[in-house]
């Protein structure tokens, strides 16, 4: 039912009260059985749901910086969510859920121009080296964008570990002391860049591989 009424908005017993495009509205409110049995495909999304957001809340920090204003309507972490629900997740016949950190994104922006990643841990420093396609950041003032580099452990109960704002795109390097990380852990690295002055340009996050710490 649609038509002129009182500036009324919200819930008031079984109607809704809501505004659609400049017009006064109102609905009777959805009844909801909670006693109804979820189907295979309910069930399933919301497995998916709960898995991503447990995956992506050991990483909040990381996802506040490279999903800020991603979406105006939508928080950073919000963002990331329907992000990584649609991209990340896969399921296997049986139902296990697991993330792909291939496509797994904690930032997203400009296409990402850097090539020939590699990482390679010594005297228990990681160094994540990079070079980059002169032509994609051409138009960029790459000095500004300043790395985020992100270790997520295989095992969901070690803590994350990383980088934020450290050095310049342009550094083609950086490094990060291992020594609070678990030994014998194996380690998923994405690295993004984000630009310092006060602007919503990002870059895209990268897969940069794994490794193995030992602890020496």
């Amino acid at each position: 039912e649609r038509g002129p009424m009182s500036s009324t908005h919200g819930v008031i017993g079984p109607l809704v009260y809501y505004k659609w495009k400049g017009i006064e509205c109102v609905r009777t409110k959805p009844t909801v059985n909670k006693r109804r049995k979820l189907s295979i495909n309910e069930t399933k999304n919301r497995g998916k749901f709960a898995h991503v957001q447990k995956f992506l809340s050991r990483i909040t920090p990381f996802i506040r910086q490279g999903f800020h204003n991603y979406n105006e309507t939508q928080t950073a972490f919000n963002s990331a969510m329907s992000y990584n629900l649609k991209n990340a997740v896969e399921s296997t016949e049986e139902g296990n859920l697991s993330i792909n950190h291939t496509n797994l994104r904690f930032c997203k922006g400009m296409e990402s121009p850097l090539t020939d990643i590699a990482l390679t841990v010594k005297n228990n420093v990681l160094v994540c080296t990079w070079n980059y396609d002169k032509t994609l950041i051409k138009e960029l003032e790459a000095w500004e964008f300043r790395s985020l580099l992100l270790l997520i452990p295989e095992n969901p109960t070690n803590s994350i570990d990383g980088v934020i704002l450290g050095n310049a795109l342009c550094e083609k390097e950086e490094q990060l002391n291992l020594l609070g990380c678990s030994h014998n852990e194996k380690y998923h690295v994405h690295i993004a860049f984000v630009c310092i002055e006060h602007s919503n340009r990002k870059i895209d996050s990268t897969y940069a591989g794994t490794f193995v710490f030992q602890k020496r």
